[in-house]
């Protein structure tokens, strides 16, 4: 708030100097008394000011403008209530204004107006009526309700969220003699955006209170106190006839009433801790235990009910698994064109959901990094749909014979890709997930079991919702897919022991999550741990190739596992390479993390470069730039997954240290040299033990599009079975298929 005024008084003062510089000149003649251009020039200065804080603000948020509120509203008898309600509101301020004039005295209530030449500036032909009915609805909404309140509604209860934000509403404002107003007009906005979520509506109501002033001057009736002279000898004659209050009350409380009864059902802004979904099939009754074992004695009546929970979901994403094992492609096929097409066509319902997460508390803790994962827009959902569309394309792994051999006895033998089984995918805030790891399961005969994080619960529940309406429609089990309603820890401990029901555990996010899952898990864990990534720049290198190549491994999406972290430069070409590249990086806001080697050549480097003239001014021929900034490295940031803007960087004397450097302390997943030398590159890919090794290249490539692989499960840095990016083969198994005619063994 303080910034928004802070910028309308400085754009405000930069309008006001250059219409004083404009009649200085000679270009016009000063006018600036007259209400139209006083009018202009707020109506540009609040624009301006509103449209650069709230670009900033969202920017900061790595949000859109989707994300203030919906701009529609349905039914239209909403806008019509705003009628009596504003009627309401006129009425009751009215009295409020006769009872001040009453028992206060003229001098101290005349004091409170601390604009008394608003009423002049509103009055303004057109330009006042614009300011007022148009330009302050806008973007007062937009700062106070899509900003300020939805930013409080993450943190606190909906009731102090409101009169927090009518509180600032009012403060705003500036003026003792607008605060009922402001204040009144503050609390029911905020109740109808918690109630419809609408902007377009809040706008709306601000527009009609605002207007409400306008026809009072051609009101039909004289009502003593309100439109008619007051006689001020007495002073009971300046309050309104009892039966004009009690219509006003009515009028407001039947608008109330109006948006209660026709505004779609109101919906929570906090995650419920546990939200159980109704059980497909019988639940287990009291002569049929069918928990696992080590899972049957649980001692808490709340774990004894997520046990049960989890383990329903996995019966039951067992029994579809089965279904789905041997469907045939067109039926996956159709599945994966109805979820493409219900994702394009619920951009808004998913929108808002993401930006419901991204109001929570647990939103308001994560890194920008991690925010950004968590944050869709139109255009990463178009993606989305665009990936499922991908995997169609793709073909079915199930069925695909790996060998056929026939034995001397006649027997033929023969080896047959097959599905997994069962899958659970355990995740954090990235929604994309949601639909990349459901879309692979499907095309690969898999029924998946997804766990994402509390972050994202909101979005998560829509996407799984789309995806089982999908699956349903194509005339598959909805099961094969399901989403568990919970984001409770101990729901992730008993999935994780449910080993006869479910085959792999791939858990995508956090160190810490994948180690908890390995750690606590009984069932196979496919990890990809983190992605230490190094590009190393060899004495051979192209060094306009290998900076192009370093800054786009690093700054295109620092939070990806693929991004680069470090960064290993030949000491041959460091005194060359090094100030080029760390001030590219710079300019990309990256912190710079330096071994002694590396920090000594940027501390001798100007961070600009200043060209050599024949001759040099008195002012330049000394001068003292500033240089590169950078911050010396620790032992630990040379194993660090930064995912952020971050790089750690070491001078290396030959390419064997670079490889027995990143044998050490990369985490196996994606690393990188440039180079010209093609026996030194051959070395290098043949001696780095990663899941993913590049020449000439960014280490973003690693990943399931590029690859052709469509979207993808994860990057495995395992060993077994699966290694880098995951597609449709990888989620197979295989089995052996023997026919004979009657052999024996003997």
């Amino acid at each position: 708030m303080l910034g928004l005024v802070a910028a309308e008084v400085c754009v405000a003062a930069l309008i006001d100097q250059a219409y004083s510089l404009g009649t200085l000149t000679g270009f016009y003649e000063w006018a600036g008394d007259d209400p139209i251009i006083e009018a202009a020039f707020v109506i540009a200065a609040k624009l301006l000011a509103f449209g650069l804080v709230t670009a900033l603000a969202l920017r900061r948020a790595h949000e859109s403008w989707r994300s203030l509120g919906h701009v529609g509203f349905s039914p239209l008898i909403l806008a019509i209530a705003f009628l009596p309600i504003i009627a309401g509101t006129t009425i009751f301020l009215s009295e409020i204004d006769n009872l001040l004039r009453a028992y206060l005295p003229a001098n101290l209530f005349n004091s409170w107006d601390f604009a008394p030449d608003l009423e002049r500036l509103m009055s303004a032909p057109w330009v006042g009526p614009t300011l007022a009915v148009i330009i302050a609805p806008i973007t007062e909404e937009v700062i106070f309700r899509g900003l300020i309140l939805r930013g409080f509604l993450g943190r606190w209860k909906p009731r102090t969220a409101i009169i927090a934000s009518a509180a600032l509403f009012a403060l705003m404002h500036f003026n003792p003699a607008q605060t009922p107003v402001a204040l009144g007009l503050g609390l029911l906005l905020g109740w109808i955006y918690v109630r419809t979520r609408s902007l377009g509506l809040c706008m709306l109501g601000h527009a009609v209170n605002n207007s409400a002033s306008y026809p009072l001057s051609v009101f039909p009736f004289q009502i003593q106190g309100f439109n008619a002279e007051a006689d001020l000898a007495s002073q009971a004659a300046i309050f309104h006839p009892w039966w004009f209050d009690v219509t006003g009350v009515g009028l407001f409380l039947g608008g109330l009433w109006l948006i209660h009864r026709f505004a779609p059902a109101a919906e929570t802004w906090h995650v419920s801790p546990v939200l159980v979904p109704p059980l497909l099939g019988q639940a287990p009754s009291a002569h049929h235990n069918c928990l696992p074992p080590l899972l049957a004695n649980t001692s808490s009546p709340m774990s004894a009910e997520l046990v049960a929970l989890v383990t329903s979901l996995a019966q039951r994403a067992r029994a579809a698994s089965l279904v789905l094992a041997n469907a045939p492609t067109p039926s996956k096929n159709s599945a994966l064109a109805q979820l493409a097409d219900l994702i394009d066509a619920s951009h808004d319902s998913l929108l808002v959901a993401n930006a419901l997460d991204l109001a929570s508390p647990e939103a308001a803790t994560l890194t920008p990094a991690s925010r950004d994962r968590l944050t869709l827009n139109a255009a990463r959902l178009a993606h989305l749909a665009q990936s499922v569309r991908e995997v169609i394309a793709l073909p079915d792994p199930v069925g695909a014979v790996l060998d056929d051999t026939t034995r001397p006895n006649g027997l033929r033998i023969r080896k047959v890709r097959v599905p997994i089984g069962v899958i659970g995918i355990i995740y954090e805030s990235r929604p994309n997930v949601t639909v990349d790891c459901a879309i692979l399961c499907l095309k690969s005969g898999n029924a998946a079991i997804l766990r994402g994080g509390k972050e994202c619960f909101h979005t998560n529940t829509a996407l799984a919702t789309l995806i089982q309406q999908a699956l349903a429609t194509a005339g598959l089990p909805a099961d094969a897919v399901q989403l568990v309603p919970t984001t409770e820890r101990a729901a992730l401990t008993a999935l994780l022991k449910l080993d006869t029901l479910i085959h792999c555990i791939i858990p995508r996010g956090g160190e810490g999550l994948i180690r908890f899952v390995a750690q606590n898990s009984t069932i196979p864990v496919i990890k990809h741990y983190k992605g230490v990534c190094f590009v190393y720049a060899d004495a051979a290198a192209d060094l306009t190739m290998a900076e192009t190549i370093t800054l786009n491994a690093k700054v295109t999406r620092p939070s990806a596992c693929n991004s680069a972290e470090q960064l290993l430069v030949h000491r041959s070409i460091a005194e060359k390479f090094l100030p080029s590249v760390a001030r590219a990086l710079r300019a990309k806001n990256v912190e710079l993390r330096c071994d002694p080697a590396s920090a000594a050549i940027l501390a001798a480097a100007p961070l600009n470069p200043i060209s050599e003239t024949p001759f040099p001014s008195p002012e330049t021929r000394h001068p003292s730039p500033s240089v590169i900034p950078f911050v010396p490295a620790t032992e630990a940031d040379y194993s660090t997954e930064f995912l952020d803007y971050v790089i750690a960087i070491r001078v290396v004397d030959s390419l064997e240290q670079a490889i027995a450097i990143i044998n050490r302390d990369s985490s196996s997943h994606s690393d990188a040299i440039v180079s010209a030398d093609e026996p030194i590159a051959r070395r290098f890919l043949a001696e780095v033990d990663s899941a993913t090794v590049f020449w000439n290249a960014s280490t973003r490539f690693n990943d399931g599009f590029e690859f052709g692989f469509g979207a993808e499960i994860g990057i495995s840095t395992d060993r077994l079975h699966a290694r880098g990016p995951m597609g449709l083969p990888e989620l197979c198994s295989y089995k052996y298929l023997i026919e004979g005619s009657g052999q024996v063994r003997s």
